[in-house]
């Protein structure tokens, strides 16, 4: 199985554990959030966090029980999910995203998410320009694994021959595109991933192909051969 990527190519990237590792986004709004709490906590509770977050706890529950500071558990929510983030592109995905502007005709992203928070993902990993259509499903009203999420990109383009999804979330990414007759490529999990992936779900939720890493992806030719 190939990806075929040239002029005729529309390729759009989901962005969270597929551009970057979603888990690092958590643990920027933790180092955010610890550092909002110190005057209240006396010292450093990041690691006290992470620690809690790996063994599978409601981590701000848990350190709203222990400390005591002024901001509820919603308000502390609300910090995660609108602080500005500090993440960091990878270099593969740097090339993978190179490459793609300069061999296919178009390039998307399509990402379900708060508009504002996945702005500022995409503003902090610095991949804006990379893209001439950026579909975030608060700004759209449309949500994956719905069809209208992928037929834009048909009906924006529909001089372009082939059409091309690369995410990860085998529940919603990949169904939709699949029976619109998209090649999908999924990039399997590692035990960072936030959402896991349940192999064992109907052939019709799996992509067309699986890659190990981003890195894969990265030849120069016009036909991606896996």
């Amino acid at each position: 199985m190939s990806l075929i990527i040239n002029k005729q190519t529309c390729i759009v990237f989901d962005l969270d554990d597929t551009l970057y590792k979603e888990v690092e986004f958590l643990k920027s709004a933790y180092r955010h959030i610890s550092t909002l709490l110190l005057p209240y906590t006396g010292s450093d509770i990041y690691e006290m966090m992470i620690d809690l977050y790996t063994t599978g706890k409601n981590t701000l529950d848990l350190i709203k029980e222990k400390f005591d500071f002024p901001y509820s558990v919603k308000e502390l929510v609300h910090e995660y999910r609108y602080h500005s983030p500090k993440l960091t592109i990878s270099e593969e995905v740097l090339l993978l995203l190179k490459h793609s502007k300069e061999k296919a005709g178009k390039v998307g992203l399509l990402t379900d998410g708060r508009s504002i928070t996945q702005r500022n993902k995409i503003e902090s990993l610095g991949i804006a320009s990379y893209f001439d259509d950026i579909r975030i499903s608060e700004e759209t009203g449309c949500e994956k694994p719905a069809e209208g999420c992928f037929t834009f990109f048909q009906y924006k383009y529909p001089y372009l021959q082939h059409f091309v999804y690369i995410a990860d979330n085998i529940k919603k990414d990949f169904i939709t595109a699949n029976k619109l007759g998209w090649q999908t490529c999924g990039l399997r999990m590692n035990e960072w991933n936030i959402h896991k992936q349940d192999l064992n779900l109907e052939s019709c939720y799996h992509p067309l192909m699986w890659i190990a890493n981003i890195s894969e992806l990265i030849i120069d030719a016009d036909k991606i051969d896996l």
